[in-house]
């Protein structure tokens, strides 16, 4: 994962800052690829997340379908939703029992 936040840091150095409309896609995207991965992956984690994210992002830019400025937005927006900042504490097993 480090590759890909050296890759997330030359895209946000090398382009403008997204608009309000590119940060609203990219939060959508975003949250659409999270619900793809829910429905498959029984155990998700950060990593799996990023990874899951990281493969989706070079397949649409690989077949044009995602623009500079798009993964610069989605870039920004895993690095802070991503970040270990906003980890969650789970409770033990049973306490929602």
């Amino acid at each position: 994962m480090q590759t890909s936040e050296k890759n997330s840091q030359c895209l946000a150095e090398a382009s403008p800052a997204p608009t309000l409309a590119e940060r609203i896609d990219a939060i959508e995207q975003f949250l659409q690829q999270l619900v793809q991965l829910l429905e498959v992956e029984p155990d998700l984690n950060r990593e799996s997340i990023a990874a899951w994210i990281e493969i989706t992002t070079a397949s649409a830019s690989a077949r044009g379908l995602q623009a500079l400025r798009e993964r610069t937005a989605m870039a920004q927006l895993c690095e802070r939703v991503l970040s270990p900042a906003v980890d969650v504490l789970r409770p033990a097993s049973g306490w929602l029992s």
